[in-house]
């Protein structure tokens, strides 16, 4: 039960309806959104030792600092039966320090962020005298005055009640009389605990970022660490919007990629280090030279931390480092082809998410039609060939590198008939590109990412038949599986060790006779099959008189023991020639002749 001299008090100053009871149980509010550095004219302890067991003797002491909602959770302020009389909306308040004083004149001695701790025995009993100490305290930005009853007054008067109201000082009474030097001891080592835990953070988060940039570490190892360091998940994005690296840390995709969405364009707009507290997330601009390059921003489980905000802008500062060697178009153009071989090789989890993913870099993938294309060429400018042949056709595409020799296209059409935008897109890029003919193939169309991975598998089979195959084929500006025929079906067989029998008991003596002579002898079946048994153009293409072919095809017969008029001796013989080419021309750039 309260006493009734303080029901009285408070009925009196017709403030009631403010007071908020604090009790043993009461659930603590913990708020805020900056660092803070905390003055003391204290002695400071100096041993690390002795930090770390302070540290570890408080493993609950409050993230953020001390506000006054967690003084008044403390044991030691709950044994004085703790009672806000005023400003019970703002508990939220951070406490740099904690002082008695119990002068009535403070004006001077007071640096802002103090909890005032008061008997009120020097105080005055008149209204205007009252006012004018609190509004003093008012002036000097304390965080709340502690007023405890029984040695000056019995009852909080009410001027004191109204002044506190009016200029919105937290005004609480201690209805129990507990000693000021246990209540300060205990709220300065919880300032202290927390000093301590941002200073460890502060160090590791300075070895690792220095570290990784000594190393070279690149935009995702940095994002990375932002996030371990930070305990919440980093997205990294340029001034268009488009996210160049992010991590979840082990989260959904699409949930992160969706909050950003939302609001990127509100955290990015803001200048400076921007704490929002609805939306649990620190925002830090990236910048090299002047010039701003992108943001970096947190997103917390819950109301962000001094410490994360220092980690993100010591990753902020990090990435600016990085910046210095990488403009913007290789940023996006690293991400783009990141995201591309993640959903090419399924490391996404769902196809939310990997919508969520291609989105994030300003292309729309939902209820399009999907085409993967493939292109076989070492034109080292074939970043910039690919990006104006989309121009030119008018394609939106997610393009990549996927290693060596292979360039990724994935188109997204709004038109479900796709062989004439795909032939458009193929000749801008081999009228754009310099040195060899690229070989371009594209796989099945398809309209979910999910099947996308197979499709660009179907288009690579494709690409590498074609490749070894296009000195016997006719070339086309892309090649779809429908193209190669039977010729892709042996290309993608040729490694089998029993097709490889086949083509040894087939054409072994005209390969072994090649070997041994240096002749012409597969190429010359080779020659008179494509013609289809024209005698006339395979010697022509051969270069040598008509009965000079005769007495070789006789020969061949002779020697594989067959009848070449026969249709299956053909096939078969085709079959064989066709695998043997496929191991000679398999790897791109590799040219046989013309046969």
């Amino acid at each position: 039960m309260w006493p009734r001299s303080h029901e009285k008090a408070t009925s009196d100053s017709g403030l009631s309806a403010a007071h908020a009871r604090i009790g043993p149980t009461g659930r603590r509010r913990t708020v805020t959104v900056s660092l803070y550095r905390a003055e003391t004219s204290a002695a400071p302890i100096r041993i690390e030792s002795s930090l770390h067991e302070i540290e570890m003797s408080h493993p609950d002491a409050p993230p953020n600092g001390l506000t006054i909602a967690d003084f008044l959770a403390m044991p030691i302020t709950q044994r004085g039966m703790p009672l806000v009389v005023t400003g019970h909306d703002q508990l939220d308040r951070k406490i740099r320090w904690v002082h008695a004083i119990e002068l009535a004149d403070t004006q001077g001695l007071l640096e802002g962020g103090e909890l005032i701790l008061a008997t009120g025995i020097s105080l005055p009993q008149s209204a205007d005298a009252l006012g004018a100490y609190v509004g003093a305290l008012a002036d000097q930005d304390v965080s709340a005055l502690v007023m405890e009853l029984g040695r000056r007054f019995h009852e909080t008067p009410g001027a004191m009640i109204q002044a506190c109201a009016r200029r919105g000082l937290p005004l609480i009474v201690l209805r129990r009389e507990v000693p000021f030097i246990k209540i300060t001891e205990a709220a300065h080592t919880t300032i202290i605990v927390g000093q301590q835990r941002l200073l460890r953070a502060t160090t590791a988060a300075h070895e690792r970022f220095t570290e990784l940039t000594l190393a070279d570490g690149s935009v995702d190892d940095l994002v990375a660490a932002a996030a371990d360091l930070a305990c919440g998940e980093v997205v990294f994005a340029n001034l268009m919007h488009e996210v160049i690296s992010f991590n979840t840390r082990g989260r959904p995709v699409e949930t992160l990629l969706s909050r950003w969405n939302r609001r990127a364009k509100i955290a990015t707009a803001q200048f400076g280090t921007v704490v929002d507290e609805e939306g649990c997330t620190v925002s830090v601009p990236v910048e090299v030279r002047g010039r701003r390059r992108g943001h970096l921003v947190l997103y917390a489980d819950d109301l962000p931390q001094p410490a994360q905000v220092m980690v993100v802008e010591r990753a902020a500062a990090a990435l600016s480092i990085r910046l210095f060697m990488e403009d913007d178009e290789t940023l996006v153009s690293h991400a783009r082809r990141t995201a591309l071989s993640d959903i090419i090789d399924g490391r996404f989890v769902s196809e939310d998410a990997m919508h969520a993913r291609i989105g994030s870099l300003g292309h729309a993938t939902r209820n399009a039609v999907l085409v993967p294309v493939l292109i076989l060429s070492r034109d080292p400018n074939m970043p910039k060939v690919l990006k104006q042949a989309l121009v030119e056709s008018r394609i939106d595409a997610v393009t990549g590198h996927l290693g060596g020799d292979r360039w990724a296209a994935l188109l997204l059409l709004k038109s479900s008939t796709v062989d004439p935008l795909v032939e458009d897109f193929a000749r801008h890029v081999h009228d754009l590109s310099d040195g060899d003919r690229p070989t371009i193939a594209a796989g099945a169309t398809v309209t979910t990412l999910l099947d996308v991975g197979r499709s660009f598998a179907e288009a690579l089979e494709v690409a590498m038949a074609a490749s070894s195959s296009e000195p016997y084929i006719d070339m086309r500006p892309f090649y779809g599986i429908h193209h190669i025929k039977l010729r892709g079906l042996l290309f993608t067989m040729r490694d089998d060790p029993r097709l490889q029998s086949f083509v040894e008991r087939t054409i072994g003596p005209l390969i072994e006779r090649d070997s041994r002579e240096g002749g012409d002898w597969v190429r010359t079946v080779a020659l008179y099959l494509k013609y289809r048994g024209n005698k006339t153009l395979a010697a022509q293409a051969l270069g040598i008189s008509r009965p000079t072919l005769y007495e070789r095809l006789a020969r061949v017969q002779r020697m594989l023991h067959l009848d070449l008029d026969d249709p299956e001796s053909s096939t078969s013989l085709h079959a064989a020639i066709m695998v043997a080419q496929a191991h000679s021309g398999h790897a791109h750039g590799s040219r046989t002749p013309d046969a």
